[in-house]
């Protein structure tokens, strides 16, 4: 199996993790939590699985200024900037408006790329990104209210994942073991949505044992799975790949809401289905060059 087709499955596993945030953060805001207790967990409660882990491998933590320079930025420019917008946003938008405003990051991970990094996009690329932000338009079936304020943290924040995609891309935090980069995000997202939450009283919990338990699995599972996959497809078949076939997160969502809420699936919304994974399936058959970025010498591979 080659390092692109590896490439492609991590993404979209991760993809498919992704998708049951939903319904993880639904399940644990009617327990008794907050949008950012909620948030905090996701990142906190997955360290310390993560240091075991780095730990018996014996994967060194220290890193160099530099790299604690660049985790600092990609974690609060990106990677937890965006978890911020976009849970800040449902407070003034619905979450399916935020949802689909956010993903327009396929697109501008494609714009920042030939506009800042000159590179050349392929026509197919356009085509695929074009075909699955028309997917995930469908899905929203319209007819909210809307604020334009929420409107603005859920469009900057699919900007800041963008971001976040191509610095790990193109960075040396992309050439660092891959769950110790989680660590530091996670670490320091941890520190930025507890402030957030501290400042907003939004830092609360009224959860039973069986809730804490369901917190760390979730936390952990985004941790291990999703974010790590899509870290590895990050490195395999770079950034702008990475953020069209991440847009089979939505699809898993629709899925999940389905089944676990009874939620009803319109014509437009097959359409869109159809449509995204209709990209997917050209993106992943698409043959191009594996430009993998090597992991710093001192890190154990992940």
């Amino acid at each position: 199996m080659s390092k692109r087709t590896v490439g492609v499955a991590a993404v979209i596993i991760s993809a498919v993790v992704f998708g049951f945030l939903p319904l993880c953060v639904t399940y644990l805001k009617g327990e008794g939590g907050t949008t950012l207790s909620v948030a905090f967990c996701r990142f906190f409660l997955s360290l310390l699985p993560i240091f075991i882990y780095l730990k018996v491998k014996k994967i060194p933590l220290a890193v160099t200024k530099k790299q604690f320079a660049q985790l600092v930025l990609i974690t609060v420019a990106g990677y937890g900037g965006t978890a911020l917008l976009l849970f800040f946003s449902y407070s003034y938008i619905p979450t399916g408006m935020a949802t689909t405003l956010h993903f327009c990051y396929p697109v501008m991970v494609i714009v920042f790329s030939a506009v800042f990094l000159r590179e050349k996009i392929k026509p197919l690329k356009i085509l695929c990104v074009s075909m699955c932000m028309i997917g995930i338009i469908l899905f929203y079936d319209g007819g909210m209210s809307a604020d334009l304020f929420g409107i603005f943290l859920a469009f900057i924040s699919g900007n800041t994942y963008a971001f976040y995609i191509l610095y790990l891309d193109k960075s040396d935090v992309g050439k660092m073991n891959s769950l110790k980069t989680i660590f530091y995000m996670n670490s320091i997202a941890s520190v930025m949505i507890l402030t957030a939450a501290l400042l907003t009283d939004q830092f609360v919990f009224r959860w039973e044992a069986a809730d804490w338990m369901f917190a760390f699995v979730f936390a952990t599972a985004v941790s291990f799975i999703a974010v790590l996959g899509f870290q590895i497809g990050v490195k395999y078949t770079g950034g702008q790949t990475s953020a069209i076939l991440s847009t089979f997160e939505p699809i898993t969502s629709v899925i999940v809401g389905i089944i676990a809420y009874g939620e009803s699936f319109s014509a437009r919304g097959v359409v869109g289905c159809v449509l995204i994974l209709t990209a997917t399936v050209i993106i992943a058959c698409l043959k191009e060059d594996v430009k993998e970025q090597p992991e710093i010498s001192e890190d154990t591979a992940a």
